[in-house]
């Protein structure tokens, strides 16, 4: 058991304000749930965790252009 992770993790969640520890305590007991339950999800379910997935995801990426995404640039270079 890694005491001192815990410990640090306890520190860290203690300084959250009350909106974002009542989040995390919903997060965290969906995560239990679906580790625990392992049942087969509902789609709405599915859907919620997609959609929590991809609040996650970066929200900057790189865009190619229309040439460089062309055949001819990508078998030339």
């Amino acid at each position: 058991m890694n005491v001192q992770l815990v410990s640090s993790l306890v520190e860290v969640i203690s300084k959250l304000s009350p909106e974002e520890q009542v989040l995390f305590q919903e997060k965290l007991s969906r995560k239990h749930l679906s580790f625990n339950n392992r049942k087969t999800l509902t789609s709405q379910e599915r859907l919620l965790l997609w959609q929590e997935w991809m609040d996650m995801a970066p929200k900057s990426y790189a865009n190619l252009s229309d040439e460089a995404m062309s055949r001819e640039h990508i078998y030339h270079n």
